[in-house]
């Protein structure tokens, strides 16, 4: 009888030979890992901190922050041309156009809008120039283009409502034909309503 070991192959041993996947031979049974090489896209793509645009962003909205301080009717300052009413009230003010009325002139937003002589509007910024006109044509296109700048702001901020709310901050000495003017001109303008800053007696 034949010998049966003699006719079984020989065992492939090939596989020992086979080079490594990676072009490497390997090293314990493992592959060595990838290192990144120079001049990788994530070196390429390293950007340094814009630090110039967040000092403008921050500048911003410190300037902001002052301004709408600087309005808020609790901090008004009396002065020579506009001496506040005293009250007793303890109502909160709350948030609308500051429309002041000194001895001198009529401002929005701290901007003056119309002069005031001798306790008047002078005729030519009347409609049609006319003296007994209660329309003041450069307060009424003021507060107009107020008008619009908050109900834009209410379209994109459903918080920020369209009240037609004045903060009226008279000299307690305007005399009443003027105050009625000014009223009469914001309403014009679709802001119907106002409330009068105060100072609190004591």
């Amino acid at each position: 009888m034949a010998d049966p070991q003699k006719n079984t192959p020989p065992a492939d041993q090939s596989s020992d030979m086979l080079p490594s996947t990676t072009g490497q031979p390997k090293k314990g049974g493992e592959e060595e890992g990838r290192k990144p090489r120079k001049g990788s896209r994530l070196e390429k793509h390293e950007y340094p901190l814009n630090i110039t645009a967040m000092m403008d962003m921050m500048t911003i909205i410190l300037v902001y922050l002052l301004k709408s301080y600087a309005s808020a009717p609790e901090n008004i300052q009396p002065s020579d041309d506009m001496k506040l009413a005293q009250s007793t009230t303890r109502i909160k003010p709350e948030e609308a156009v500051p429309l002041a009325i000194t001895k001198k002139g009529i401002l929005v937003n701290d901007k003056t809008v119309v002069p005031i002589q001798n306790g008047k509007v002078p005729a030519q910024h009347k409609e049609g120039g006319r003296e007994t006109s209660y329309l003041i044509s450069p307060l009424l296109a003021v507060m107009k283009a107020e008008a619009e700048k908050q109900k834009t702001i209410a379209k994109w901020n459903k918080a920020k409502d369209f009240k037609g709310l004045v903060m009226v901050i008279g000299d307690r000495m305007v005399p009443y034909r003027l105050l009625t003017e000014v009223l009469y001109t914001v309403g014009q303008a679709e802001f119907g309503q106002y409330k009068f800053a105060v100072t609190i007696a004591e």
